[in-house]
């Protein structure tokens, strides 16, 4: 018996309307979370299931590897809300706990705002000496990163708030706390681990800052450290894509035109407005030909704002693009490698890497420097849809660990043709040793309860929240 002594969920995006989990409100763009959504209840039904064959009585640990919440485009209190409404499920008032009291939460792009605030209370604590002795009249730069071996864990402030109200999980001791941005589990002999991060780097376009000091000063020094990158990009990443949900009205409007920026031909006609609008606002006297000079100036708007629109989650077909492909290679043989290469014991050990955030799942066997043999590579997927076309790869998935670092996936669902079921399904890329992908292969039933209640209430939603964004995107042009 392998019992699953981990869950890593990512990018669920709660408080999104376009988030699976989130329950839609009466209106396109609204939300409801005073409920949870079908889905998010039919996926609380499937841990139950699984965790319930566990033959030890310690519950896994749950990770939230990353765009748990979104902060970018959703208001603060709809997030939370959403929050609690997973959180609720995961520890029922009146029935037993699914997952451990201690929660791991590793912020992603959207909810990096989280991580800013874990940052600043784990530097208080340090001047308070509650992380070491007291600091010395000369202090440190405050820390971007915690380490990815054993991390002194970051109280989550606005989450343990959340669960503070609840006076049942406060009794059991029910806490998030937070790493950031790549987190290593060892077996107990070293021969196996498992890393765990968001993968937001992966794209260019998290690095952003960096790419421009590297062209404003050639000669300077390339960051090549995850704490140096994090450090030159984290308020960039924390001011686009994860703090606009607060800032009001204007939040709203910066929202839409996300949206928009997400899809080509929406994208196409913004930029000419935008920049005829540009021209127009410039040449008040001579209006037309404002409009007509801000034309121009298309081209070069184009190419700017196509980088958002280019995200590695709007590529249709692949898995993982040419473009990501390399992204993956350089942040796994730079800055994660360089984290690596800390921990003696860990060089040796045969490495599995888990990501998120282009809502693509999959598994594959790849090969990378610095680390021993092929890594086993696995991508938790997504819970969102924000597409105005079927994109099969799109989908979301749970990945499960065991005591001795197995690792599966347990894919739980891609979009589909109309109302048409994906079947829950298990899958590892060393299935015929794995017995944590026995052990789960045997439990997961795609033609019964709950997995198959689980696939109905997919099929039967997916359309329902492509509409609400097919709508909401026509009423914004």
């Amino acid at each position: 018996m392998s019992d699953i002594r981990y869950i890593c969920i990512s990018d669920l995006h709660l408080g999104a309307d376009n988030s699976l989990l989130t329950r839609l409100g009466s209106k396109p763009g609204a939300v409801s979370p005073a409920r949870p959504s079908r889905v998010l209840e039919g996926l609380a039904h499937c841990l139950t299931e699984l965790v319930r064959y566990n033959a030890g009585p310690r519950k896994p640990t749950l990770i939230l590897n990353g765009d748990a919440l979104e902060l970018a485009l959703a208001e603060d209190n709809l997030a939370l809300m959403a929050f609690a409404r997973f959180i609720e499920l995961m520890f029922p008032v009146d029935g037993e706990h699914l997952i451990d009291p201690k929660i791991i939460f590793n912020p992603g792009n959207h909810d990096h705002h989280l991580w800013e605030t874990a940052r600043e209370t784990q530097y208080v604590e340090f001047l308070q000496g509650k992380r070491s002795k007291k600091a010395g009249s000369d202090l440190p730069v405050p820390w971007h990163t915690t380490h990815m071996f054993d991390p002194d864990l970051v109280d989550s402030a606005l989450l343990n708030a959340v669960i503070g109200r609840y006076r049942h999980m406060a009794i059991h001791g029910v806490h998030v706390g937070t790493v950031y941005p790549n987190l290593c589990l060892l077996n107990a002999d070293n021969s196996k681990c498992v890393i765990f991060s968001h993968g937001h780097f992966i794209e260019p376009i998290y690095r952003l800052m960096s790419t421009i000091g590297d062209f404003v000063f050639p000669k300077r020094k390339v960051p090549h450290q995850i704490w140096e990158i994090e450090t030159e990009n984290f308020a960039w990443i924390d001011f686009f894509w994860s703090t606009m949900g607060r800032s009001g009205e204007v939040g709203k409007d910066i929202e839409e035109i996300y949206d928009i920026l997400l899809v080509r031909d929406a994208r196409e006609r913004f930029i000419r407005q935008l920049a005829r609008a540009s021209g127009h606002h410039w040449f008040r006297r001579a209006p037309k030909l404002g409009e007509w000079l801000g034309l121009l100036f298309v081209p070069f708007v184009s190419k700017l704002l196509n980088r958002v629109g280019n995200l590695e989650k709007r590529q249709p077909g692949e898995v993982l693009t040419a473009v990501a492909k390399q992204g993956l290679k350089a942040y796994v043989e730079g800055p994660l490698a360089q984290q690596f290469l800390e921990h003696d014991k860990a060089i040796r050990a045969q490495t599995t890497f888990v990501f998120g955030h282009t809502h693509k799942p999959f598994s594959a066997r790849l090969n990378f420097d610095h680390f021993p043999g092929p890594t086993n590579v696995y991508n938790s997927g997504g819970w969102v849809v924000d597409t105005i076309d079927l994109e099969p790869a799109h989908g979301g998935a749970i990945v499960l660990v065991d005591e001795d670092m197995n690792v599966v996936s347990l894919r739980m669902y891609n979009e589909t043709e109309s109302r048409q079921k994906c079947p829950v399904r298990v899958e590892a890329v060393d299935s015929g040793t794995n017995p944590l992908y026995l052990h789960t292969a045997r439990i997961v039933k795609s033609d019964q309860n709950p997995w198959l209640s689980f696939s109905s209430a997919v099929a039967e939603n997916v359309d329902k929240y492509r509409d609400n964004f097919r709508v909401r995107l026509s009423m914004l042009r």
